[in-house]
C-alpha cells in the first residue's frame, strides 16, 4: 500500500543526531528516506517505489546514510534476496526560514526596568528560560521541537506515575494541581471521547511571539507519556489551538494510535 506523503520538506535542513556524530541533511531525497523510515522499517525496493526515484539514485542515497551512520541494513529474514533498511539515529531538529519572519505579538503598556522573572520562584525562572530559548533558536532559523518534545516525553515518564489514577476526570485534576501548583497553567479536561484538554497560562507558548502555528512541543511530549501510560498504548497528542497561534489558550487533542 503506498504511504501519503503531505508533509513539504523542500525549504528544511534536518538534522540527525547518530551514535558519535550529529549531520545537517539537505537533500531532498536523503529526507525523504529518513522520513519514511522514522514510521517504520522499509525494504529497498519499497523505498524506491515511494521516494519515485531510479533504483541507482536511490542507492547512492542509502550507501551515503548508511555509510554516515543514520541509517542500518539486514536481511529479510523472509527472503534473503531483500534488504531491510532500519533507521539508527534521531531526529533532534531542523534549520528553517519559516519562523525567521514571524510577527512578534506586541508588548502591553511600557517596558519594565524590572527582571523579567520573579526572584526566587523557579517557575517564573523557568517560564523565562524556556521562552528565551525558543526566540532566540527562531530568530536562527532553528526548529527545536523535536528536542522539546523528547524531554518532554523523558519528564512526562516521571510524572505519569504522581497523577494517575483510572477515573480520566481524577487524573485531569492531579495534573491540574501539580500544573497550578508548579507555575505551570491550568488544566482542564474540556471533552472525553475524544479527549481533549485546554490549558490557560501555557508556561511553555504563553509569552512566544505569535508565529500562526503551534508552539507546544514540550507539553506534546508530556501528554504523550502520561495518557500513553492511561491508556496503555502509543497516543497521538494533535494541539489544534496555541497561544503562539493567536489563541488566549492552548488545547489538545488525545487519540490512542491505531494498532494496524
Amino acid at each position: 500500500m503506498t504511504e501519503e506523503y503531505t508533509e513539504n520538506l523542500d525549504d528544511d535542513i534536518q538534522l540527525f543526531s547518530s551514535r558519535n556524530r550529529v549531520m545537517a541533511i539537505d537533500s531532498q531525497v536523503k529526507k525523504r528516506i529518513l522520513d519514511l523510515l522514522q514510521s517504520r522499517d522499509h525494504s529497498f525496493d519499497e523505498i524506491v517505489t515511494l521516494c519515485g526515484k531510479a533504483k541507482s539514485t536511490i542507492s547512492v542515497h542509502v550507501h551515503d546514510l548508511l555509510k554516515a551512520g543514520l541509517i542500518s541494513s539486514h536481511t529479510d529474514p523472509d527472503d534473503s534476496r531483500k534488504k531491510i533498511l532500519s533507521l539508527t539515529s534521531h531526529p533532534i531538529g531542523r534549520l528553517t526560514n519559516l519562523d525567521r519572519h514571524a510577527p512578534v505579538r506586541e508588548d502591553k503598556g511600557e517596558v519594565s526596568a524590572r527582571l523579567p522573572f520573579e526572584p526566587g520562584d523557579i517557575a517564573s525562572f523557568f517560564r523565562w528560560g524556556v521562552r528565551v530559548f525558543r526566540t532566540e533558536a527562531m530568530a536562527l532559523g532553528i526548529n527545536v521541537d523535536p528536542v522539546l518534545e523528547r524531554t518532554g516525553w523523558e519528564i512526562g515518564r516521571v510524572l505519569a506515575p504522581l497523577v494517575y489514577d483510572p477515573d480520566l476526570s481524577r487524573m485531569v485534576e492531579k495534573m491540574h494541581e501539580f500544573w497550578s501548583v508548579h507555575g505551570l497553567g491550568s488544566v482542564t479536561l474540556s471533552g472525553s471521547d475524544p479527549i481533549s484538554l485546554t490549558v490557560q497560562g501555557c508556561f511553555e507558548c504563553e509569552d512566544l511571539p505569535v508565529t500562526g502555528h503551534g508552539a507546544c512541543s514540550f507539553d506534546i511530549g508530556v501528554l504523550s507519556a502520561i495518557f500513553s501510560g492511561y491508556l496503555n498504548g502509543p497516543v497521538r497528542i494533535t494541539e489544534i489551538e496555541c497561544y503562539s497561534a493567536g489563541h488566549d489558550h492552548c488545547k489538545f487533542i488525545i487519540e490512542q494510535k491505531s494498532k494496524g
